[in-house]
């Protein structure tokens, strides 16, 4: 199995997926510090959705004579342009219409974009629910790591990984590295005892929690990393709900990105991530950088 590209360094070709509202303001801040920080190219791209029926009816038969008003199309790279000033230079510009997920997806594939960037966002232009379309059906079925930017833009310090010692989770550690080869990064899996009312008692929770850290040992002897990039990583194994350490984590230490990995089968995403992964979307107070197993990927592609 061939691995994708990106897990040789950072993505040298970025999409900015952007309804040019100010909710996506951050995304498109941090798309363009991303592009500075990889000398990646950027790709901004706007889907504009088809006119129902009915808007269509209601619409004059002619224009005012006194002008011809242009297109969506032409507004929105209008928009871009005047959005982006000197930075538009030296990024392509997309106007499609047609559905959002779906066009992303298609584009990003066409320009070779290696990360989506997008914001989050209650918009018709990405779907009336943000994270429950739009970024659900995006994380089922695009192979290209998808960053979801919440918070003001600031260089990424320490890196968390949320863990389930899945392989997608070690596709999420590589990305880590891969994107981020200075920073500190966190590796965190919460666990937590099976049946609790029946077997959190005596010595199961101590001999549950030894389970949890030997398995943790034997994922980071797995990994991709080098010996000098297992230096920059330290190993929590916490007991509590994967959403809630995320959270507190990442409010305790001002950690701005976790990184979770996601087959992007059934459901949200997949279950082997604990049932989580909508969970990390909403929970976490920083960005969201969710990495899809490729096989996965590939499985969805011929499906």
């Amino acid at each position: 199995m061939t691995d994708p590209t990106w897990t040789k360094g950072p993505p040298g070709t970025i999409l900015l997926a952007t309804d040019l509202s100010s909710r996506c303001d951050r995304a498109t801040d941090r798309a363009i510090q991303l592009a500075k920080l990889w000398h990646a190219k950027l790709v901004v791209l706007t889907v504009i959705e088809p006119k129902p029926e009915e808007a269509i009816r209601d619409e004059p038969f002619e224009p005012h004579s006194w002008r011809r008003p242009p297109g969506p199309e032409a507004l929105a790279a209008a928009r871009i342009r005047r959005d982006f000033g000197d930075v538009f230079k030296d990024a392509d510009l997309h106007v499609v219409e047609g559905d959002p997920s779906t066009t992303i997806d298609a584009v990003a594939r066409d320009v070779g974009a290696e990360l989506i960037v997008t914001g989050v966002a209650r918009d018709q232009t990405f779907g009336r629910y943000f994270l429950g379309s739009t970024v659900d059906k995006l994380a089922r079925q695009t192979p290209v790591p998808l960053l979801i930017v919440k918070g003001r833009v600031e260089y990424y310090g320490e890196i968390l990984v949320a863990t389930d010692f899945s392989e997608s989770s070690q596709y999420a550690l590589t990305a880590a590295d891969r994107f981020f080869p200075s920073a500190p990064i966190t590796v965190l899996h919460a666990w937590e005892v099976p049946f609790p009312g029946f077997l959190d008692k005596g010595d199961f929770r101590d001999q549950w929690r030894e389970h949890e850290r030997k398995a943790c040992e034997d994922f980071m002897e797995r990994s991709q990393l080098t010996w000098e990039a297992r230096a920059r990583v330290s190993v929590l194994v916490e007991h509590g709900a994967p959403e809630v350490l995320v959270r507190d984590y990442m409010l305790d230490r001002d950690v701005d990105l976790v990184v979770v990995g996601t087959h992007g089968q059934g459901g949200m995403f997949d279950k082997r991530l604990g049932g989580t992964a909508k969970r990390l979307l909403e929970w976490a107070p920083g960005d969201v950088l969710l990495i899809r197993e490729p096989r996965a990927a590939r499985s969805a592609q011929s499906a």
